[in-house]
């Protein structure tokens, strides 16, 4: 059997950089790219184009000389044009002895389509807060600008807008103008790339730029290579103030020098935002961090993506340029020691001074999301999961994983954090949890079920004194209930 590997990727320019980075680890190496009009031959590594093998072209492939198999942005190996690949060598046999690889920035599809359709663990995950951290990314401040635009008309298809229904309603004048105003206020002399909806808005956006005496170009997918090549080389020289995009440079484009990232473009994805984002984390010489400024349209109906998102920040909150990691440490360090404070009712730095004082900020239910799934005392967790506090100092737990399904966990005081089961859906997994509950701690029931009479009594004694040991504020009309939720979070 012949040992041949093959890196699957979409774009020309992560085909041109993968070969690079061959030949710089190894120039004796033998590599070569399949796509169009160039064949890899008989390399020993074969770089590949998605949309250039099939029919004849995958045919030629032998499966008993293909080992191993990387894919590049590997959130995309869910489509067809991936699984047809994958099927020709032999990959997803039971029991094959050959490895598929995949390498991503963005586990979590915008479809909701998990990973773990294709690939069985997550070998190594590293957030990218954990990364800015370590300083292999810059930190990232951010502001958010409001427009006048109203997003709740436009179509969603696959997750996302409807890519003609969204350019209808931001490129406008007004809007544009906006962005100008906005670069100019909080990012000036920033070198800047624009995400925009298509070819028509990310050629007017940068118009509008260049007609505010800003130097500005657009860059699209059919622009002739060279001459994207030549607006980009200007970028990197400092002669550009800012450059427009549509679906160009969200992957494949290195620039380090990026340190604004302009959000024209309106996402439901996070993915998709992460992507965009991250076109502007890469450390540079004299480079001390990234502006991003979110165009925040008007929508009651969708769930916008932002920078807000990325960093588990609360919706609403204005970050008004400070770091969104130093923000993310703030709420996080008062979830930790104030859990009950629904941080989503947070809106700017002066409320994180008071919440953990004042009734209104507190959440003494289960969340909005899960609310209709159970009717036991569920608490919300860290990292998007969530806690039920159980007699005896144990707890259930359900936790998200990254190939997109959820795990049921328990600790008792035989063992700690063992998985009991998963489920597919955020629904499943609350049921099946409460389901674990009710055969396995019948004896548990009466204290977390919500419904139960005892919860609008006053508190007791005991409660109130274990309360304010715990220097846990007592505000007037307190329940039991409300003061159980408290020692749950509070006692852990």
């Amino acid at each position: 059997m012949k040992r041949r590997l093959l890196v699957l990727a979409h774009r020309r320019e992560l085909l041109e950089q993968a070969l690079a980075k061959f030949r710089a680890a190894d120039p004796s190496l033998s590599a070569g790219i399949e796509q169009a009009g160039r064949a890899a031959g008989d390399a020993q590594v074969v770089i590949a184009s998605v949309q250039t093998l099939r029919g004849k072209r995958l045919a030629a492939l032998d499966p008993e000389q293909f080992y191993l198999v990387v894919v590049d942005e590997a959130h995309h190996a869910v489509a067809p044009t991936y699984q047809r690949i994958f099927e020709h060598l032999g990959m997803m046999q039971a029991g094959t002895s050959k490895l598929l690889v995949g390498f991503t920035a963005t586990p979590r599809r915008g479809d909701r389509r998990g990973l773990g359709e294709v690939f069985q663990e997550i070998a190594y995950s590293k957030g990218i807060e954990e990364m800015i951290r370590d300083a292999f990314l810059c930190p990232i401040g951010g502001w958010r600008v409001r427009s006048e635009v109203d997003l709740d008309a436009v179509k969603v298809r696959a997750g996302d807008f409807v890519e003609s229904a969204l350019a209808a309603a931001v490129d406008n004048t007004p809007r544009n103008e906006l962005l100008i105003a906005a670069y100019r206020k909080f990012a000036s002399g920033r070198r800047c790339i624009a995400f925009c909806v298509n070819v028509a808005h990310a050629q007017h956006v940068a118009a509008s730029f260049v007609q505010a005496g800003l130097r500005a170009r657009a860059v699209w997918g059919a622009m002739p290579p060279q001459a994207r090549a030549e607006v980009l080389e200007e970028l990197s020289n400092g002669k550009l103030d800012v450059v427009t995009n549509c679906n160009v440079l969200t992957e494949g484009f290195d620039e380090p020098s990026i340190d604004c990232v302009l959000m024209a473009r309106p996402t439901r994805s996070l993915g998709l935002y992460v992507q965009m984002v991250g076109r502007g984390t890469r450390l540079h010489p004299g480079k001390e961090d990234l502006t991003v400024i979110d165009i925040a349209d008007n929508s009651r109906k969708h769930a916008l993506a932002g920078l807000n998102a990325l960093f588990d920040l609360p919706e609403g909150m204005q970050l008004g340029g400070k770091s969104a990691l130093m923000m993310a440490d703030l709420i996080r360090g008062l979830s930790n020691r104030y859990p009950w404070v629904d941080v989503s009712r947070i809106r700017d730095a002066e409320d994180l001074k008071v919440a953990a004082e004042r009734i209104e900020f507190f959440r003494l239910e289960p969340p909005d999301e899960i609310a209709n799934d159970t009717n036991l005392t569920w608490l919300g967790g860290a990292g998007g999961g969530y806690r039920l506090a159980l007699p005896k100092g144990e707890s259930m737990a359900i936790q998200p994983t990254l190939l997109g399904d959820w795990e049921i966990r328990m600790t008792t005081t035989q063992f700690a954090n063992r998985v009991m089961d998963r489920a597919r859906t955020l629904g499943q997994a609350v049921r099946v949890a409460d389901g674990l509950v009710q055969r396995h701690r019948a004896d548990a029931m009466p204290v977390v079920v919500r419904s139960a009479s005892w919860r609008r009594r006053e508190p007791t004694e005991k409660q109130i004194e274990l309360l304010r040991s715990k220097r846990i504020p007592v505000p007037e009309g307190l329940t039991r209930g409300q003061a159980s939720w408290l020692l749950s979070y509070a006692l852990g």
